[in-house]
């Protein structure tokens, strides 16, 4: 798990200096580098019992433009997201021998620092492309009590189009990506006591609008 945060964190930093190649790095002149976005859009956990991983995502962040580079304008953003409720892939012959029904989960609200950059219009078009890429932090409590509650930190990135609307407002469509692995769920039938290892990855889309303050 630490290594694919490394690599995401390596794969964000190497992606902002082939934008940055050959171009010159200022302060943005914008009079209103900060901005709200609004997200809504659907996700999907991995692994997950059956449709539990299926879920409507909301998404809440305040972000800021503070580098022009070239083309690309770079900034900062800080996020939260709400979580989900999913089962555990428990055996039925499994929870029979427990005595357990099976075991419900919450993945709490999910906090995020991300990197971002924006280009400037593509060719002769208003769309212009999104990069984001950082670190979420995500807290998993399972409501056996007899199985322990997991924190973690994962690389996130985001990718996708935007498209003004007005001087101050644009939408965006992105494809948001949690890193995150199988669970890793060891049971001990004499002790009826379970360990999670990881938490499961994240992939969704989000439709989300920006407004500049």
């Amino acid at each position: 798990m630490r290594m694919k945060l490394q690599l995401s964190i390596i794969g964000i930093l190497l992606s902002i200096n082939v934008f940055a190649d050959g171009y010159y790095t200022g302060l943005t002149s914008q009079d209103q580098p900060w901005s709200v976005i609004a997200s809504v859009g659907k996700s999907k956990y991995h692994p997950s019992y059956h449709k539990d991983g299926d879920t409507t995502l909301a998404r809440l962040a305040l972000g800021n433009e503070m580098l022009l580079t070239g083309d690309i304008a770079l900034g900062l953003e800080l996020g939260v997201q709400n979580g989900s409720h999913i089962h555990l892939q428990i055996p039925y012959e499994t929870l029979t021998v427990l005595g357990w029904f099976p075991v419900q989960t919450t993945l709490g609200p999910m906090f995020d620092l991300l990197v971002t950059a924006k280009s400037d219009p593509i060719g002769s078009s208003s769309f212009f492309a999104q990069l984001k890429g950082g670190v979420a932090y995500r807290h998993w409590r399972i409501k056996q009590k007899s199985i322990n509650d997991l924190s973690q930190l994962a690389g996130e990135i985001q990718a996708g189009f935007g498209y003004p609307i007005t001087a101050l407002a644009s939408l965006n469509l992105l494809y948001q990506g949690v890193f995150g692995n199988n669970p890793e769920l060891q049971l001990n039938t004499y002790t009826k006591s379970g360990h999670v290892s990881n938490i499961p990855s994240l992939h969704g889309v989000l439709l989300g609008l920006s407004v500049n303050l």
